[in-house]
């Protein structure tokens, strides 16, 4: 699935209510999506373009992020799913 959806497509995608099964992020979800992808909070910002600081907040349960800043998560998500499965069985 590409993660990249132009605007008229996300009005027929709201319209349909797909939408609605974007996951919940909340602190330890996003601490353990970084953990698994094995990157310090600098490198995690750098990568979803955002602060180390706003990564810190995030990870803490200070912050809440965006309804955009969840739907990177389950992109980013989604392609390191696809990075495990290339390799089969020894999860490189």
């Amino acid at each position: 699935m590409n993660c990249i959806v132009e605007k008229k497509d996300l009005t027929n995608l709201t319209q349909l209510g797909i939408l609605f099964f974007m996951k919940e992020w909340n602190s330890k979800n996003i601490w353990e999506l970084r953990d698994r992808l094995k990157v310090t909070q600098k490198a995690f910002s750098e990568l979803l373009g955002v602060t180390e600081n706003y990564i810190y907040l995030l990870e803490k349960g200070v912050k809440k992020p965006s309804k955009t800043f969840r739907l990177l998560l389950d992109c980013v998500e989604k392609e390191k799913g696809r990075e495990v499965k290339k390799h089969g069985k020894r999860h490189l």
